[in-house]
């Protein structure tokens, strides 16, 4: 007969163990995987761009024939938010410049070399991606109000526009414009990709983009920023000079005598 004292007893070792294999066999465990979304390889491509471009410069632009389709955004860009002077004077030039693909591939190493220090620790994260095929539409558009409204749509015009827009879709049609945000100056660039055997590959970047397209004005503070990271040397345009910031008392200019 069983004592009442051996019945409470503590279980020995081998059998808590065996209970406590009991109880978590009665649990369920539930992964849950981290949802990559479609914009995703072309983000990543954007941040390896800017790295090679903050170490190599110019020596991270390859030769790719969807160049030229990004060559074409940027002129449809340029006619969407240009200077209309600038675009009657040098509109024949441009297009002649986009018709060869070397001169594309100087341009975007120029490019490339002149961010390299820039870049280099203005530390840079994709904020947002969007597909070109639905920034393209809202790019034509503009275009073809702004020329509407300055008088400038015509026949030729319009086969141009059209033209352009032909090529970025041949080319450009399963690529995103990636939107990355720097702490430093520029503060803030865009990253066109492609897709190029089934992976995501850079081929242009912006370092404005109009309100109108996804953009916006800069802040009070990133102008200031860049007013104090530009040096003389560093660029041949004068900075924004703000009313107010010079006393023209002290301004360096020999009195006329009349």
């Amino acid at each position: 007969m069983t004592s009442l004292a051996s019945r409470s007893r503590p279980l020995g070792p081998l059998a808590a163990a065996l209970a406590l294999l009991a109880l978590s066999a009665c649990k369920t465990t539930t992964t849950t995987s981290e949802t990559v979304g479609p914009a995703e390889p072309a983000r990543r491509a954007a941040q390896s761009f800017v790295h090679c471009v903050e170490s190599e410069g110019g020596g991270c632009v390859r030769r790719d024939p969807k160049q030229g389709s990004w060559d074409a955004f940027s002129l449809l860009n340029w006619l969407g938010a240009g200077s209309p002077t600038s675009i009657l004077r040098s509109l024949q030039r441009e297009l002649e410049h986009h018709r060869d693909p070397l001169s594309i591939q100087d341009r975007l190493v120029v490019q490339a070399g002149r961010f390299r220090e820039p870049l280099r620790g203005a530390e840079c994260k994709p904020e947002s991606a969007a597909p070109m095929t639905e920034v393209l539409p809202k790019l034509v558009a503009r275009v073809q109000t702004r020329m509407e409204g300055l008088g400038l749509w015509r026949n030729d015009l319009a086969a141009v526009v059209d033209a352009l827009k032909g090529e970025v879709e041949d080319g450009l049609s399963d690529g995103w414009l990636v939107h990355m945000t720097c702490y430093g100056d520029p503060y803030e660039i865009w990253v066109a990709t492609a897709l190029e055997e089934e992976r995501q590959v850079v081929v242009g970047m912006l370092t404005m983009l109009p309100p109108w397209l996804g953009g916006h004005q800069p802040s009070e503070e990133v102008v200031e920023g860049r007013l104090r990271t530009r040096t003389p040397s560093s660029s041949t345009t004068l900075g924004v000079v703000r009313e107010g910031t010079i006393d023209s008392n002290w301004l360096p200019l020999a009195v006329e005598e009349f």
